[in-house]
């Protein structure tokens, strides 16, 4: 047999394929009966195959748990989406069963839906910010977003945020709120105490800006956040970090496809479209995109109440 013929009978092998239906297929390919059943015992008999294959079952039984998992909790279509939840009803029944939920008019009175583009400007004044500039020649600008950050004027910023695409975006990499500007935006967005820690909200949240058509490719984080839509809409599309597909060519936080339905069945699939003032619950881990339908500006916060550092969740290193 060549190689990528025994690499093939392994697979089928290592799968748990019938062994009948195995012998058929060698015989169809020219071999005797014998010849066949040599193979498969040449492969069943090696100790790689030994050491592999418990393995592979636990994989294999690992993903129909998950798969269960998903038939019996999942909430095909859009994410839910509540009304005046409370924060104890939220901390029980979406962030401790890792459900993503809608916050309908979360910031309901926050002065930052008031905001401009040209009053966020004027906000910032004359200190260079750091943006990401030519997203569209790059492959992948997520992830190699280092390779990307310009350091511009405000002023330069607002005439570019106001041209619909994806090559220029403000992202949260941009540590814009840990900087002094970050104490004249966040009087603007007051979240209460009992949904965040207040000590150390700076440290915890991050702004995002950009113009119509800004994308963020199919990504996990490794922490909970709320994001808050501000000015502008919004559509994010997720799935279950329990969606067995999604984890076949993950980057290691990324996944090589851009687009999650490149990697998984519509049915699989959950969307949020939020309006200015809504927010969104991202459970940590779940597979997650974004769109700005509008020219967008949102706040994400991590601060929760609740432990919220798993870095040690990266199924793209394993």
């Amino acid at each position: 047999m060549t190689p990528s013929q025994q690499r093939w009978l392994a697979d089928l092998l290592l799968e748990g394929a019938p062994l009948d239906a195995i012998e058929q297929a060698l015989t169809a390919q020219g071999m005797s009966n014998e010849q066949a059943l040599e193979q498969i015992e040449a492969i069943l008999t090696s100790p790689v195959f030994a050491a592999a294959r418990p393995k592979v079952q636990l994989g294999q039984r690992l993903a129909a748990a998950a798969d269960l998992h998903q038939r019996v909790c999942h909430h095909q279509g859009e994410v839910p989406s509540k009304q005046a939840l409370t924060p104890e009803r939220f901390y029980q029944e979406w962030l401790a069963h890792h459900q993503p939920v809608i916050l309908k008019a979360f910031a309901a009175g926050w002065p930052a839906l008031e905001w401009s583009v040209e009053l966020l400007i004027e906000r910032l004044g004359d200190q260079p910010i750091d943006v990401l500039v030519g997203r569209d020649q790059a492959h992948h600008p997520d992830r190699d977003f280092k390779k990307l950050i310009r350091s511009i004027k405000p002023a330069q910023w607002a005439e570019m945020i106001h041209e619909p695409g994806n090559d220029a975006y403000l992202v949260a990499r941009n540590h814009l709120m840990q900087s002094p500007r970050g104490e004249r935006l966040i009087i603007d967005t007051p979240i209460d105490a009992s949904w965040v820690r207040k000590g150390d909200l700076l440290e915890c949240c991050s702004l995002w800006m950009g113009p119509k058509g800004t994308y963020t490719a199919l990504h996990h984080d490794n922490c909970h956040a709320i994001f808050v839509q501000l000015v502008g809409r919004k559509r994010f599309e997720l799935a279950s970090p329990l969606t067995v597909d999604a984890l076949v060519e993950t980057d290691p936080f990324y996944h090589r496809q851009r687009d999650l339905r490149d990697v998984c069945a519509d049915e699989q699939i959950m969307v949020a479209n939020l309006e200015p003032g809504d927010a969104l619950f991202l459970p940590v881990g779940w597979w997650h995109q974004a769109t700005a339908l509008d020219t967008s500006i949102g706040m994400s916060f991590n601060g929760l109440h609740a432990p919220n550092d798993y870095s040690d969740y990266c199924p793209g290193r394993l």
